[in-house]
């Protein structure tokens, strides 16, 4: 019995609806009826995403996906095109991908492509010709034969109902930035990795300061009229609520961009990323300054006896990453210091605190001689709710920084103090012993011994990974005791390294 004949429609597509593409493809070569049944249920083809398939003919070398398959670290910092993957997938073709937007047709929700090198601008206008009004999911990465112009009619088409696009070292520039800013008001995640012709004037500002003057402006005047905003209530266009937004490895994102972002999306943005641009220590004030512009008031704290600058806790700010950014041109930013910037000397690393009271994720690490034990006391203090941080490589840091972590950040779960050389036995087994509920711990490159390793395994019953690349004074009676701590250790990643040779795993 042909269970496409005698079953209903309505259950056969539920039954195919759980195959993933290229298993889909498959069936089709049961027999015609089988074929043209499934081209026809546009909506087994509204998901089209490589990612999730299953093994295919190959016979050229693919990269590793960004988000499904590439080998992420313990802070979820994807090492975009470093390593190559060690299997093989075929690229897709124009031809293939304009057959499956064919069948989805209008019934389109999420398009990913993820390093498909031979995918041409013909293949992409598939998504013009058929009427993929309804795209919800873009996602594109690494693909040189994508041209501005090309994803502008795009966006424009599909832009209403679009929720997350990812255009991931893909050539496009601010005008593109605007287009998408303005033609998707439902846009909800935003990632725009290693797109290196970006600056700050791919976000708007009502702010005379912060206003770009020269004859290619993305955010002119002209389009300046069109948004709404308080200082022009008359405006026809909502910006949409941005929740994340990724601007990793755009090497021309810096401090105004920041303060354009916050400006901007200070009500909704939860998740912002901009490591490893030219984002310094003082984005952090960049945050401040874009917050108290946009209405953000001081206010006195009863019971203190002296006024404090305490702003309004509205802020979304939830995750802030500028880890390896450019700290080389910083300053050092702790309120005893900043004289020389009469609009910053009232705000303190205390204040960027209690302007962001939500935040519970924050990477500061990278080969940074500025941040020091007092700047880390008064983000810990400020920030008791804090789940995951960075500051590896931050070579001014001591024992002092993580007892202050320690005794102010009981809640967290995600630490990566690798590479500070200060860093000793003590101050380690206090933030292990206060932070009992840590799942991933880096200390590579620490100078902890065995007495380190024994207290872990006594005391994270919750570790899943650890890493102890380097740490030279570890041994292996080290790894016995971590292994074999009283409470029992369920790591699911174990990574010891010791010079050129691995330490020897505890049987």
């Amino acid at each position: 019995m042909d269970p496409v004949s005698a079953l209903p429609s309505n259950v056969t597509i539920d039954i195919f609806r759980k195959l993933p593409l290229d298993e889909l493809a498959r069936c089709m070569l049961v027999s015609k009826l089988w074929y043209y049944s499934i081209d026809r249920w546009n909506i087994l083809w509204r998901c089209i995403d490589k990612t999730t398939w299953s093994n295919m003919p190959t016979s050229l070398l693919n990269v590793r996906s960004l988000e499904h398959e590439l080998d992420v670290d313990i802070l979820g910092d994807n090492r975009y095109l470093d390593k190559p993957e060690k299997r093989f997938l075929r690229f897709l073709q124009d031809s293939e991908l304009w057959n499956m937007v064919r069948r989805a047709g209008p019934a389109l929700k999420k398009l990913v492509l993820e390093f498909e090198l031979q995918i041409t601008e013909a293949g992409f206008h598939s998504l013009l010709h058929f009427g993929c009004v309804n795209l919800r999911h873009l996602d594109i990465h690494a693909n040189g034969n994508l041209r501005a112009s090309m994803i502008g009619e795009i966006i424009a088409r599909a832009g209403p109902c679009l929720e997350t696009v990812a255009l991931v070292a893909v050539g496009i520039d601010n005008s593109n930035v605007r287009d998408i800013l303005l033609n998707a008001p439902n846009l909800k995640h935003l990632d725009l990795s290693y797109c290196m012709d970006l600056t700050f004037d791919a976000f708007p500002s009502f702010l005379s300061e912060n206003t770009s003057h020269g004859d290619d402006i993305a955010w002119d005047s002209r389009y300046l009229a069109l948004l709404m905003h308080p200082s022009n209530p008359h405006g026809t266009v909502v910006l949409p609520k941005l929740a994340c937004l990724r601007l990793m490895h755009c090497i021309k994102i810096d401090n105004m961009a920041v303060s354009r972002i916050i400006e901007t999306f200070s009500g909704s943005l939860r998740t912002l990323d901009v490591q490893k641009t030219a984002v310094t220590i003082q984005g952090l004030y960049s945050v401040l300054r874009a917050a108290r512009q946009c209405g953000y008031k001081a206010v006195e704290r009863p019971g203190s006896g002296m006024a404090e600058a305490s702003l309004s806790p509205t802020l979304a700010l939830q995750s802030l990453n500028i880890q390896y950014s450019d700290f080389v041109s910083n300053a050092n930013v702790l309120g005893a210091n900043m004289s020389r910037d009469p609009e910053l000397s009232p705000w303190t690393v205390a204040d960027f605190a209690k302007m962001a009271p939500k935040l519970t994720s924050i990477y500061l690490g990278g080969r940074n001689s500025y941040i020091n034990d007092e700047f880390i006391e008064q983000l810990a203090q400020g920030l008791p709710g804090l789940l995951q941080v960075s500051i590896c490589e931050s070579e001014r840091l001591s024992d002092r920084s993580l007892l202050s972590l320690a005794s102010n950040c009981p809640k967290l779960q995600v630490a990566d103090i690798s590479r500070c050389l200060r860093f000793s036995d003590a101050g380690v087994i206090a933030l292990v012993q206060a932070c009992g509920g840590l799942k991933y711990l880096n200390l590579s490159v620490l100078a902890i011994t065995d007495d380190t390793l024994a207290v872990i395994g006594d005391s994270l019953r919750n570790l899943k990974s650890i890493l102890l690349k380097h740490c030279m004074r570890v041994t292996f009676d080290g790894i016995v005791a971590l292994v074999e701590g009283s409470n029992g250790l369920g790591c699911q990643q174990f990574q010891c390294q010791r010079g050129s040779g691995m330490v020897p795993k505890a049987p």
